[in-house]
C-alpha cells in the first residue's frame, strides 16, 4: 500500500516599486505573490499607498509618507488668520492583504506661529470640506482618531485605490502676550493771566511677543501603512 503525502509550498514574493518624494507624501506599489499548494489556492496582486496634494499623490517606498508644514503655512496664518490644507490619502492592497494606516500628527507644535495657534486634524469627506470657508474658528469638528481601515483582508482584485481626505486647519489671533506698558503725560499751561492750567491723561497697552513666519520650524505629520491578512488585527 502506497501512502502519498501532499506537501505545502509557500512562497511569497515582493517586488517594490520606487517612487519620488515631492516635499510633500507619496504613493508605494508592490508586486506580491503567495501560491500555496493547498487544493491549487493561488493569490497574486498589486499593494500601493498614496499620500498628497488632492489630485497630486506621490510615491511613499517604505509605506510611510511625510507631510511637512513651516514658513509657508505659518506666513499664510499671520496673513490670512485661517490656514486649510487638504490631504489625499490612495490605498490599495489587491488579494487578501487588508490595508491600515496611521496619521501622527506633532505631539508639540513648537513655540512658533503654529504653536500659538489652534492647528486640528482630522477626516473630511472631499477636498472642498477643508476650505477656511468652511471651518470658521471654533467649527472644526473634533478628530475621531487618527488612523483608518481603507481595505479590508476580504479578497478583492480591484485597481482604483480607496480614496480618503484629511484636512490640517488653524486658526490665528496674533502673537501672545507678554507684558503690559503703561505711561502718563501731564502738560501745564500758564496763561498770561490767572492761574496754571494743567492736563493729565493715560493709555496702556499689551507688549506683544514677536514671531517672524520665517522662523518657523518645519513640523512632521507621518502617515504610515501596514499590512494584514484575514484574522489578523490591522
Amino acid at each position: 500500500m502506497t501512502t502519498t503525502r501532499r506537501r505545502t509550498v509557500l512562497t511569497a514574493a515582493v517586488v517594490g516599486l520606487t517612487g519620488a518624494c515631492l516635499g510633500i507624501g507619496g504613493v508605494s506599489l508592490a508586486l506580491w505573490s503567495d501560491s500555496t499548494e493547498l487544493g491549487g489556492a493561488v493569490a497574486a496582486g498589486y499593494q500601493s499607498f498614496a499620500v498628497g496634494t488632492p489630485g497630486a499623490t506621490v510615491a511613499a517606498p517604505t509605506g510611510t509618507a511625510v507631510l511637512t508644514v513651516g514658513p509657508q503655512e505659518a506666513a499664510r496664518l499671520v496673513r490670512d488668520g485661517e490656514l486649510a490644507v487638504p490631504v489625499q490619502v490612495d490605498s490599495l492592497s489587491q488579494g487578501n492583504k487588508g490595508l491600515h494606516y496611521v496619521v501622527s500628527p506633532p505631539a508639540d507644535w513648537g513655540a512658533g506661529v503654529l504653536g500659538h495657534a489652534r492647528p486640528a486634524l482630522f477626516a473630511v469627506d472631499s477636498p472642498d470640506a477643508c476650505d477656511v470657508a468652511r471651518l470658521s474658528p471654533g467649527s472644526a469638528p473634533e478628530p475621531s482618531g487618527y488612523e483608518s481601515t481603507p481595505v479590508p483582508s476580504a479578497y478583492t482584485a480591484a485597481t482604483e485605490p480607496v480614496r480618503e481626505y484629511w484636512c490640517l486647519y488653524a486658526s490665528y489671533d496674533g502673537p501672545p502676550q507678554v507684558g503690559d506698558y503703561a505711561n502718563t503725560a501731564r502738560v501745564t499751561a500758564r496763561p498770561p493771566e490767572g492761574p496754571a492750567v494743567q492736563a493729565e491723561d493715560t493709555w496702556d497697552a499689551a507688549v506683544l511677543d514677536r514671531l517672524d513666519p520665517a522662523d518657523e520650524p518645519v513640523h512632521a505629520i507621518t502617515f504610515t501603512s501596514t499590512t494584514f491578512r484575514p484574522g489578523e488585527q490591522p
